[in-house]
């Protein structure tokens, strides 16, 4: 009975992942946020109902909905599910019922403590193992404190394997439902990939068609206008004439290359960060802004160096631009084992949580003048080399941008 009940707590778990699958799909819409309460509460409702009664001490899994909802939908998703946990723990009573609520609240603070480290972890692996961690640390604690705190000295061996086998089951739970999490995610991101691959490669088709029509009726214009220019009398009109057809020549040249692939190559991220700091430095100081710049001594990077100094220049830009006269914007690089990890501070007008959901996308941008363009196409580079953006702001107090990237060890790129 007692492996049944277990069971049962299992699949209501997994049941919400495979309707999740669903939504993966693109069969239907909503907020992942909104998405894991919903189904997490539920989860956690049920694996209450059938919990496993030894003694005055109830075993299910309603921890692992808890974690989920904090690590898939964010910090509102997992305290909602602890409330409902809350809610439903008080409503079965029982000797330890009050008991019962501090360890959730407890578990769920832990949870919140430990989710900030959860979203900077590369997909997919070490996300599973540091799921399983931050769910055995307080489990342990929570199952045999318990167990030392109701023991009367009569049955705390017996009850002690009852607790290893618990944690064991919890451990492997949580295990198989983040793996099924993470292939989700990871499918979602191969399909955004190719969808993003196929625009990318309709947009360079198009770019190299018009490009090349373009060039060919500028290139007899060029012709007619230096057989003209035997006039000595509109010399300089004719000299004028030339010139902007030579810029558009250049700017159509230099389209057509943004829209090819461009070759990666490992290079040094601690010195490209320095390059953009001191390219930045005189538009800062023209703006009474002071710069600083913290870096660790090494951080590799197998990417387009252009392309990642592209990216970097425009976050620092923004965050120039986002101060007032007299602050500060500090840039960091550290490198956290697999990670180089830069962080942009700015303590300028900051951004509504509205705005930081629209951030990124084209046309939408917090400055008087711009289109929103160039942070679209800067979080892109970043994604593209498999790295990721994460922006924190509040209004009248600044934003951080914390750019992750995967780092390559030194004696490959010196091989």
């Amino acid at each position: 009975m007692v492996i049944e009940k277990l069971m049962i707590n299992v699949f209501a778990i997994l049941i919400p992942v495979l309707i999740y699958g669903l939504r993966a799909e693109g069969s239907w819409k909503i907020q992942r946020s909104l998405t894991m309460f919903l189904f997490m509460s539920g989860a956690v409702l049920l694996c209450l109902v059938f919990s496993i009664n030894v003694g005055s001490i109830q075993w299910d899994l309603r921890y692992i909905p808890i974690l989920l909802a904090f690590l898939y939908g964010g910090k509102r998703a997992g305290w909602g599910v602890a409330a409902i946990a809350v809610v439903g723990r008080i409503g079965q009573g029982g000797d330890l019922f009050l008991l019962g609520v501090v360890l959730i609240v407890l578990t769920a603070l832990f949870y919140a403590l430990c989710v900030n480290r959860f979203y900077m972890l590369p997909p997919k692996w070490s996300r599973i193992r540091y799921a399983s961690l931050i769910l055995l640390f307080p489990s342990a604690i929570q199952t045999f404190g318990t167990l030392i705190l109701i023991n009367n000295g009569g049955q705390l061996s017996q009850s002690w394997l009852a607790g290893w086998f618990y944690i064991l089951f919890l451990v492997m739970t949580v295990f198989l439902v983040t793996y099924l999490f993470e292939t989700l995610l990871e499918k979602e991101r191969i399909v955004a990939e190719l969808v993003a691959t196929e625009k990318d490669f309709t947009k360079g088709e198009l770019a190299a068609s018009i490009a090349h029509e373009v060039r060919n009726p500028l290139t007899v214009v060029k012709g007619f206008v230096q057989l003209l220019s035997e006039d000595k009398q509109h010399a300089e009109y004719h000299k004028l004439i030339l010139s902007e057809l030579d810029r558009a020549e250049s700017i159509i040249y230099e389209f057509l290359n943004s829209t090819k692939p461009q070759p990666n190559a490992i290079f040094p991220l601690n010195k490209t960060v320095h390059e953009v700091v001191t390219l930045l430095t005189p538009y800062a100081h023209e703006r009474s802004i002071q710069l600083t710049i913290g870096i660790c001594e090494q951080a590799f990077i197998d990417g387009n160096e252009n392309k990642v100094k592209q990216a970097l220049m425009n976050f620092v830009k923004n965050g120039i631009e986002a101060s007032i006269e007299g602050d500060t914007v500090t840039i960091q690089l550290d490198q956290l084992k697999d990670r180089a990890q830069i962080e942009i501070n700015d303590n300028g007008v900051g951004m509504s949580r509205q705005q930081l959901k629209q951030l990124g996308t084209a046309y939408f941008t917090t400055k008087e003048s711009g289109n929103g363009i160039g942070t679209m196409v800067s979080i892109r580079i970043v994604e593209m080399m498999n790295g990721m953006v994460t922006y924190k702001s509040k209004p009248g107090i600044g934003t951080k941008v914390i750019i992750s990237l995967p780092v390559v060890k030194e004696n490959i790129s010196e091989g």
